[in-house]
């Protein structure tokens, strides 16, 4: 629906093309380099995390390419599980058990009713904890015991399908006084 929507306004969505570098003059953007060759643009939209923009736009004044390097960002590592029937009643669960290293769980299908149960298990740590540098399985597992746990009527039969993925840049750490160490945005 997006994408439509998108190209019914004229717009465009190129994949496999990723971009070396914002190209900018008087600190103005021109456009982006693209596999190696130019194209203009009059404005750029950037999700990317916060860490990689000083590397794609070098040419930024050096105060605020600072600014972005000194953003610190917690890593995540997700599992989704997929369930033959719900661990909870609710969409979103905090935990607050010594024994369970996660905040909570979030159970999408809660939220949108599908004919299985959808589950998002977050780990946030640093992203140089040793930790996070633990197989996917052990996350796995894991998540299998405390969803158990919080519902003893579980079986392992009840998983249909569970994966775990790691993201380094999840989110940034706002700490006090973060809205004034941020880069201006524009």
């Amino acid at each position: 629906a997006m994408r439509k929507s998108i190209e019914a306004k004229g717009g465009e969505i190129r994949l496999s093309s990723p971009v070396n570098k914002v190209v900018m003059a008087q600190e103005k953007i021109q456009g982006l380099e693209i596999n190696g060759q130019f194209e203009a643009f009059d404005k750029v939209i950037s999700t990317i995390p916060l860490p990689y923009v000083p590397r794609l736009m070098p040419d930024l004044p050096e105060d605020i390419l600072k600014k972005f390097q000194a953003i610190k960002n917690i890593a995540v590592v997700c599992v989704i599980a997929k369930l033959r029937k719900s661990v909870t009643e609710n969409f979103w669960l905090n935990t607050n058990d010594p024994e369970m290293d996660i905040p909570g769980l979030v159970e999408y299908t809660n939220l949108r009713p599908l004919d299985h149960h959808i589950l998002y298990v977050p780990f946030y740590l640093p992203g140089d904890h040793e930790k996070f540098l633990q197989p996917d399985q052990a996350f796995i597992e894991k998540v299998k015991s405390y969803l158990k746990k919080i519902n003893s009527t579980l079986s392992d039969e009840d998983f249909i399908d569970i994966r775990a993925s790691r993201y380094r840049y999840a989110q940034p750490v706002c700490d006090p006084g973060y809205l004034r160490k941020i880069p201006p945005m524009a």
